[in-house]
């Protein structure tokens, strides 16, 4: 797959690759929420699903404090996305996979 870079991804305003390392670290603590609802296949127990993770995961997710600068709400903002969309999506796929008991299967029908 080919993918297409605008000129704004690669041509950078002066002052902005101070912010770069932060907006990064940002994204890979909403990613690592991400894997820990959706599923990967690094990380699994012997048993199948990690129900702590997870558990873990649906509780960052569903805080909505903003106290803390790396909480759910504040990375969501930060990044540009909706909290409240991203929150419900990962429910429904941290739902799935608790009930269903492995990464990748669809609790819908």
């Amino acid at each position: 797959m080919i993918h297409t870079m605008l000129p704004e991804q690669f041509l950078q305003k002066p002052g902005t690759r101070a912010a770069e390392p932060r907006k990064r670290l940002m994204l890979a603590v909403l990613m690592t929420a991400v894997d820990d609802c959706q599923g990967s296949a690094g990380r699994q127990t012997e048993s199948g699903v990690d129900r702590r993770s997870i558990h873990e995961a649906l509780r960052y997710i569903s805080s909505t404090d903003r106290s803390w600068p790396f909480s759910f709400e504040n990375l969501c903002e930060a990044v540009g996305v909706d909290a409240g969309s991203l929150r419900r999506g990962l429910q429904r796929a941290a739902l799935a996979r608790l009930v269903m008991g492995s990464p990748g299967v669809s609790a819908e029908r």
